[in-house]
């Protein structure tokens, strides 16, 4: 599910690779990059550089080399990628990269905001982020890496539109480089060494993420052998209670549903009920999408599989949710056109994952009640074969649950504060995207189940191998070693096939994680937003422990820490209390068709505040890097959102985030 606080921005630029920061902006920049003598190459193809360097040019994606430099780009070309290739006579990423800019853009000329270097890793030497203050709607990012003398610099820039539709792609260019003499570790061929004793140390490491994450809970479930090997909580269910987390403590696990909505749809491929490549109209003949061609020819698994082109649409989702069901969700997708081709590339869509886990309920012939067939099937078809007695999709029978955990959020000073229980109900019209509330213990008996291809600990088989694994199969890529499947994530790390996915709603965070070949995996759940970087660190270090890989879990959460806490400083010196003056033309009522209404308004206390009906957040003034100066939501869940004034509107606000865009007027 959609994660909206924002006061931790992770850049586009540089995902899959690095954790960077957003650009920002200020003169005119160039117009074009440099002509290029060569003609285009269309993907797929293989580039090579003059020492030998590959990389991988994506299909639906155009490249050309010149002397040491691959550029890469889009159709609409509004996206650049340049990887140039240097010899430095001393190691020396700082100067590789202002080399880099003079050689692939001779006119460059944006303002470096800020440098970052994160702990080098799959062979490299060292590694270098530079972000620039944007310049209108370019962002521009530098990413260095060094092997001995030889630096690979990776230029991009392009708009935040083009680059959240095109990231997939972009991603899996740079994580492509095969580079002379870099070699990452290979695990693929070790024995699992059972964690046994070591859970303390893994304990202690928990315990440390939680206390400078400031997640308040954490229940996981380690399998091995294809077994619980160990299921343990940590923490407390609700800040200011003294009630503990266990194994079998309810928590939502958001979009890791969608994998639990793909096992339904397995179960009734196997029935003869629907096929993956079934029209979607051939099951559920009202389906439509803003784009006839493509409401024709899109198929079930085609719902499920993140690639059918269609960008997401969140802001609604979490801010205009009352009394939505299932029709909201197909009348929302009839307004919505693709920004991609079909299978062209991974665009991660949660009101699609909600169709097909409706379309799935009417193939089960549930077309009177959608929402309700779809519980039915989940609960006859997954969960009691499962055996997963705790786990549910009734949002009230969860709250009266005896052990049931709340959700909390990290506000912009990094510290959890309580999510309202009614902002959870968001995911009630999507449920089949990330409604399920489970327990680890549950979730462990899911993850045997996959590692068994099918097989429940109770005998049952809940789906055939065949349609179970086909569920893993890659669809569309996501980067070089990651492909999206239906509801999956499939993975190369390090020459360990892994299947995972995770799952964040305004309050919890959820990792499954599992290796099927070796028979081991991992759950974890936390009542807190922070909870997602303890679960990736658990992760980390179980992978470590079991194969003996290279140890750099605790220096990954140190340098995650290290840079949170920077980017919560540069934002805090950035934001200030508004004044009259400032907030004068923006006090009232605004509206969106698709976010509803917000009202702006002075408090009792002096400050500000925005009321969206299911959302409340105190407003500050913050001045961005690129000279605009806008209000930031204040408040958690959605601490870090920002409403950005209109130009040459006075008075007028709009909310932007990749490629959704939503401008209101008074």
């Amino acid at each position: 599910m959609p994660k909206c606080q924002n006061a931790r921005i992770v850049s586009l630029l540089a995902a899959s690779l690095l954790a960077g920061c957003p650009a920002a902006q200020q003169k005119p920049a160039a117009t074009a990059p440099p002509a290029v003598a060569e003609k285009f190459v269309d993907g797929p193809h293989q580039a090579k550089t003059p020492a030998g360097a590959t990389l991988q040019v994506p299909k639906g994606m155009v490249a050309a080399t010149r002397g040491n430099i691959v550029h890469l780009s889009d159709p609409d070309r509004s996206m650049h990628v340049y990887l140039v290739e240097l010899e430095q006579p001393k190691p020396d990423c700082a100067a590789a990269v202002s080399k880099a800019w003079k050689a692939a853009i001779p006119d460059f000329n944006f303002k470096q905001d800020q440098e970052i270097k994160p702990p080098p890793k799959a062979g490299w030497d060292e590694v270098l982020v530079v972000t620039y203050v944007a310049q209108g709607d370019q962002h521009a990012q530098a990413i260095a890496r060094r092997k001995g003398q030889r630096v690979w610099v990776a230029l991009v820039r392009g708009t935040p539109p083009s680059l959240d539709k095109r990231g997939a792609q972009m991603r899996t260019f740079l994580a492509s480089l095969k580079a002379p003499g870099v070699k990452e570790e290979e695990l693929g061929e070790r024995k699992v060494a059972p964690l046994g004793a070591r859970k303390a140390e893994l304990s202690k490491l928990i315990q440390e993420a939680m206390k400078v994450t400031g997640a308040p809970g954490l229940a996981l479930a380690v399998i091995e052998d294809g077994q619980i090997a160990w299921a343990e909580g940590f923490g407390v269910r609700e800040l200011g209670k003294p009630d503990k987390v266990t194994p079998d403590t309810l928590m939502m696990i958001g979009s890791v549903s969608k994998s639990l909505t793909t096992l339904l749809m397995a179960s009734l491929v196997d029935a003869g009920k629907l096929a993956w490549a079934d029209p979607v109209k051939k099951v559920y003949p009202a389906f439509k999408l803003g784009d006839a061609k493509l409401t024709d020819a899109l198929t079930v698994e085609q719902l499920v599989c993140a690639c059918a082109g269609l960008p997401r649409k969140d802001l609604p989702l979490i801010l205009e949710f009352s009394a939505k069901g299932p029709a909201a969700v197909f009348a929302e997708l009839a307004g919505m056109s693709p920004s991609t081709g079909l299978k062209e590339t991974f665009q991660y869509q949660n009101h699609m994952v909600a169709a097909g886990g409706y379309v799935a309920a009417a193939a089960t012939g549930a077309a009177d009640d959608l929402g309700r067939g779809y519980d039915l099937a989940m609960q006859t078809r997954v969960f009691t074969p499962l055996g997963m007695d705790n786990t549910t999709l009734d949002f009230d029978a969860a709250l009266k649950s005896a052990n049931r955990a709340t959700p909390h959020s990290a506000d912009l000073q990094a510290k959890h504060h309580l999510v309202d229980m009614n902002h959870e109900r968001f995911v009630t019209f999507i449920r089949p995207s990330g409604g399920i509330w489970s327990t680890a213990h549950d979730m462990a008996r899911y993850v045997i189940a996959e590692i068994s291809k099918g097989k429940a600990q109770g005998g049952a088989q809940v789906a055939s191998a065949k349609n179970l694994t086909h569920r893993w199969a890659p669809q569309v890529k996501i980067s070089a070693k990651a492909s999206y499947g239906l509801g999956w994530i499939s993975a190369d790390d390090r020459g360990l096939r892994t299947i995972s996915h995770g799952g964040g709603t305004m309050g919890f965070g959820t990792l499954v994680s599992f290796i099927p070949d070796k028979g081991v995996g991992l759950v974890a759940i936390s009542n807190g937003t922070g909870g997602h970087q303890v679960n990736a660190i658990i992760w980390r270090r179980l992978v470590e422990l079991w194969f003996g890989a290279e140890p750099k879990a605790s220096e990954r959460l140190r340098y995650n820490m290290m840079r949170r806490d920077q980017e919560l400083a540069r934002l805090k010196a950035r934001m200030t209390a508004p004044d009259k003056a400032f907030m004068a033309p923006y006090l009232g009522k605004h509206r969106n068709p698709e976010i509803g209404e917000v009202t702006i308004s002075a408090t009792k206390d002096g400050g500000y505040q925005l009321d969206a009906g299911e959302y409340k957040t105190g407003l500050k003034r913050y001045d961005r890097p690129d000279g605009k100066s806008v209000l930031i939501f204040t408040s958690p869940p959605l601490a870090g959102l920002q409403m950005v004034p209109i130009k040459d509107k006075p008075g007028q606000l709009e909310m932007k985030r990749a490629q959704e865009r939503y401008p209101f007027k008074r």
